[in-house]
């Protein structure tokens, strides 16, 4: 009785394995095909992500952006073409399975990196629409100085204490930043309060007549020397002095200091009295 049970069970043990090869002798031409279909998915694959490299090239000068957009829209392709292939192979409930899998992986990395992923998106964003280019001069998020990169997930900047700075770019995109490149010109501001009992006439006529001998004047916006409010016998005056851009800080400075330099020329030679309990000052930009 035992021997007889035992021949059945290897009869169907047999059977089943007899199923099983000739089910994979069956398998053989869809397996060449759906082999054949991954062959060319990936190749199509290929040949779109260097031509998408190649047009995202001509609408932004970020490679690493360029690059990244090309692989995952390769990568999308190769897994179109690995499902596809499965479909072929009478795969459907392991190409179902596959695509829940994907579908609750997914979801969980955009609860755990859902800042990276803004951050990413948004250095997409600043590649693509943004004005934003290497070496211009921005003030953002308390940093002012030049963009030496635009990552995917944080833009650097060098400021201007020679710092390396990184913004996430969240918040570069979704905060206020100033941009000084764009208008070919930047302004000095000389704050200060003089006697109101001075010639203010003369003041101002022979300030902003000193200030167009400087060699970094932006000629289109001559220097202004303007009268703000009066108060306890003193008042305000704001010199402005627009020179040629230069996004290197230095400079700036260097052309700042000449100004005063020569406003107190100016105030000594007229002998003009400053306000005793008041310093003249310079307006950071």
């Amino acid at each position: 009785m035992e021997k007889k049970s035992i021949g059945v069970a290897f009869d169907k043990l047999y059977d089943k394995l007899e199923g099983w090869l000739n089910t994979m002798i069956e398998m053989i031409p869809n397996v060449i095909i759906a082999l054949i279909v991954f062959i060319i998915f990936y190749l199509v694959s290929r040949w779109i992500g260097h031509v998408v490299t190649k047009m995202l090239g001509k609408l932004s000068s970020n490679k690493l952006i360029n690059r990244l957009i090309a692989r995952v829209l390769s990568v999308s392709i190769i897994m179109a073409g690995v499902f596809f292939a499965l479909g072929l192979m009478h795969l459907d409930k392991t190409v179902t399975s596959l695509l829940a899998g994907i579908g609750i992986f997914g979801l969980a990395l955009s609860f755990a990196f859902q800042h990276t992923a803004t951050n990413i998106l948004s250095g997409m964003i600043i590649s693509f629409r943004s004005k934003v280019q290497l070496g211009d001069l921005i003030a953002s998020n308390d940093t002012f100085g030049n963009v030496l990169r635009v990552g995917l997930r944080s833009t650097k900047v060098l400021n201007v204490k020679g710092q390396h700075v990184d913004i996430p770019n969240r918040l570069l995109l979704d905060n206020t930043y100033k941009e000084y490149s764009k208008t070919g010109f930047r302004r000095i501001d000389l704050i200060g309060k003089i006697n109101f009992r001075e010639n203010l006439d003369e003041i101002r006529e022979k300030a902003e007549k000193r200030m167009m001998n400087f060699d970094f004047l932006y000629e289109a916006k001559p220097p202004n020397f303007v009268y703000n409010e009066i108060h306890k016998e003193k008042i305000d005056f704001t010199l402005r002095v627009w020179m040629k851009f230069t996004n290197v800080d230095g400079e700036y400075l260097n052309a700042r200091s000449q100004c005063l330099i020569e406003l107190s020329r100016l105030f000594n030679e007229l002998e003009v009295e400053v306000a005793r309990d008041e310093i003249l000052y310079l307006d950071r930009p």
